[in-house]
């Protein structure tokens, strides 16, 4: 009677409405849009239900080079009309004066303080030189691998927080009710550089680091960029194009916040001249 019983409240208790189902992506393709570039809408499932909705662009640093770039805040789509890159997807946090909020490092130019302790994370690229062991493009964690700006071998990058996942799997924020819009890049265990960005508000950064820890795109580590009104990516590729918030959410928000969409520093993505 009393193995009934248990095994009874235990089938209650599964069934109940608070013990969801751990959130999965749903299947997917990649979509060339460019040599070693790629493109893939994500669908998050809660049971079966979609519950979000990721953009994903998938890079691989060997045909394609990164850049920063920090300035006079402009939209996304004017800092295109400036830069013409392919790829732009907003950078990390500034202050009230446009600033950034840590280290920004541009062709060997540094902006923003050398040093926060804030900042967990920092993505590099575009080495001096050719090294078979330096990688092209990666995310350096700031906790287990403290940098000296002066010997950094790469000419390109920015600091930002927090690290959502390390090398380990481990996750590396608190858990939190904020729910923004985010993007997030990521290296995968192929060497790929993963921009993922999400238009809606349903995940906290805690709950997207574990759905990303979990989920099928191969990450090895994950660092969150700025987020709510200032995440934004933009595609321009002669074979597909892509904005997220859209055009027309562009303009609605900056009816009532002029300021709302404006970036004082985004990441361009171009084709490798090589």
């Amino acid at each position: 009677m009393l193995y009934r019983f248990l095994l009874a409240l235990l089938l209650v208790v599964l069934s109940a409405p608070g013990a969801a189902e751990e959130l999965r992506n749903s299947d997917y393709t990649w979509k060339t849009i460019g040599k070693g570039l790629s493109f893939t809408r994500l669908e998050v499932l809660d049971r079966r239900e979609i519950v979000e909705s990721l953009a994903v662009v998938r890079i691989d640093p060997d045909f394609n080079s990164f850049r920063v770039y920090h300035g006079a805040p402009r939209r996304i789509s004017d800092w295109w009309q400036v830069t013409n890159a392919p790829v732009i997807f907003n950078g990390s946090y500034f202050t009230r004066a446009w600033q950034p909020c840590g280290l920004v490092i541009i062709d060997d130019k540094t902006y923003g303080p050398l040093h926060n302790a804030a900042m967990r994370g920092m993505f590099v690229a575009e080495p001096r030189g050719v090294s078979p062991d330096l990688p092209r493009a990666t995310i350096l964690d700031l906790t287990a691998r403290p940098i000296n700006v002066k010997n950094l071998p790469w000419t390109q990058g920015l600091m930002s927080f927090p690290l959502l996942l390390d090398s380990r799997g481990r996750i590396r924020v608190k858990q939190t009710e904020l729910m923004a819009q985010r993007t997030i890049i990521c290296t995968d265990r192929q060497g790929n550089i993963l921009v993922i960005h999400s238009a809606g508000d349903f995940f906290s950064l805690y709950e997207l680091a574990g759905f990303l820890k979990n989920s099928s795109l191969d990450i090895d580590l994950a660092l969150n960029l700025d987020g709510g009104s200032k995440a934004q990516l933009l595609i321009n590729t002669p074979d597909f194009s892509f904005a997220s918030p859209s055009y027309l959410e562009q303009s609605a928000r900056a009816f009532f916040d002029a300021e709302a969409l404006l970036l004082p520093t985004i990441i361009g993505v171009f084709p490798r001249q090589e």
